[in-house]
């Protein structure tokens, strides 16, 4: 496995480093749950990439966060996104986290 160099992502795709972490994000996150034609994900969800998908009795859904400070710093953030994340798809009971 080839450990990312972050600045060197950012210096390749200057134009939006953001845009393409959760392009990848989306990409590992359907093939992970063997969703080969993708997830609906076109539309304005609150706190959420996509629409949450089921496997059996779970719900998952998923967020993709390219920062340039600390995860640590972002805490409030993180915990806001859950609230409201939780709030507009009560059935959601698991949610996975890309960071850089």
């Amino acid at each position: 496995m080839i450990k990312p160099d972050w600045n060197i992502f950012r210096s390749k795709l200057p134009d939006n480093p953001q845009f393409h972490f959760e392009w990848i994000c989306y990409l590992l996150f359907c093939n992970e749950h063997g969703k080969n034609t993708g997830i609906f994900r076109y539309k304005n969800q609150s706190s959420i990439e996509t629409d949450p998908i089921a496997i059996d009795e779970i719900v998952i859904e998923w967020q993709a966060k390219f920062d340039d400070t600390a995860l640590s710093d972002h805490k409030a953030d993180m915990l806001e996104m859950l609230e409201k994340a939780t709030r507009d798809y009560p059935g959601i009971n698991k949610i996975y986290f890309y960071t850089n």
